[in-house]
């Protein structure tokens, strides 16, 4: 019994030795262990300067113990847009992720302030932010909507200043859904057009000609109306002054208009509120009935 007593005393040393190296052991592990700390970098912060068309993309690395999602925003003028979640296109090397994102600039991006925040949560739940800032060139189509425009000067080859005073006084304003109005001004209020849509075309290859912009509106004649349309050739452009001319080729016209731009105030379509009422319910002059064709320059 006294034998048996001491091998049993001395099995439970034995036991209760390894149970101490063990914990010792894991504490010694786990002190010597370091939680990674997570860590979101992006490369650039900050793009060049971007043409509509043009891409921006940026690289986001994060180090973390893992990833449990991430997302994007877009941001136009300190306006938070939807999430996007990218989590599935994230790859992988250890304890670092890498996301590559690519936006191409839209059309009128250029008229605000333009940025992506890119949030991640991590698999211990704490949320990081970092943002990329996108940096734009104005385009020509986006001047003309940015501004009111004005004809300060109309001249022809032949009959030299062409400018009237009724086309001196318009004020023009282009939206960006692609629809443009006049400000005939209270002297020379009319209902005989009804303005209707602006169509824009590149044409970096015609000669001087960088760009033309389609006029289409619909002119009263008689009891019903017709359509009618103007093509302005650009030849200069800028945010104050553009110039452009239009041919009239029966008369043996080619009138060279200047457009400076003006800051977006009062305006009045048609020149008074009762003679914008009169051109809306004219249901001949309505803008459904121009022909599609015409939305397109060839």
């Amino acid at each position: 019994m006294n034998l048996t007593f001491k091998i049993m005393k001395k099995a439970l040393l034995f036991l209760s030795l390894i149970a101490v190296v063990a914990i010792v052991s894991t504490f010694v592990f786990n002190s010597c262990k370091e939680d990674i700390v997570t860590e979101m970098t992006i490369n650039p912060s900050s793009t060049a300067q971007l043409d509509v068309g043009d891409d921006a993309t940026a690289t986001v690395t994060i180090v973390a113990e893992g990833v449990k999602s991430l997302k994007y925003y877009k941001v136009v003028d300190t306006q938070k847009g939807a999430a996007t979640d990218v989590t599935s296109q994230i790859t992988s090397s250890g304890n670092t992720y890498t996301y590559n994102f690519t936006y191409e600039v839209a059309q009128f991006d250029d008229l605000h302030t333009l940025g992506f925040e890119f949030e991640l949560t991590d698999s211990k739940n704490a949320v990081k932010t970092i943002g990329l800032v996108v940096n734009t060139k104005i385009s020509i189509q986006s001047m003309f909507v940015k501004y009111d425009w004005k004809v300060i000067a109309s001249t022809d080859p032949v009959w030299g200043d062409v400018l009237s005073a009724p086309d001196a006084a318009i004020i023009y304003r282009f939206n960006e859904d692609g629809t443009y109005v006049e400000d005939l001004s209270p002297a020379y209020a009319g209902d005989s057009h009804h303005f209707c849509y602006c169509v824009y075309k590149e044409t970096p290859n015609n000669a001087d000609t960088i760009a033309i912009v389609r006029l289409i509106r619909r002119l009263k004649s008689g009891d019903t109306a017709v359509d009618e349309y103007y093509d302005y050739k650009i030849t200069a452009a800028s945010e104050t002054q553009m110039t452009m001319f239009w041919e009239i080729k029966v008369w043996g016209l080619r009138i060279t208009n200047t457009f400076k731009s003006q800051a977006k105030g009062a305006f009045v379509p048609y020149g008074t509120a009762a003679m914008e009422a009169i051109v809306n319910a004219n249901v001949a002059l309505s803008c459904s009935h121009i022909d599609n064709a015409l939305l397109t320059i060839h």
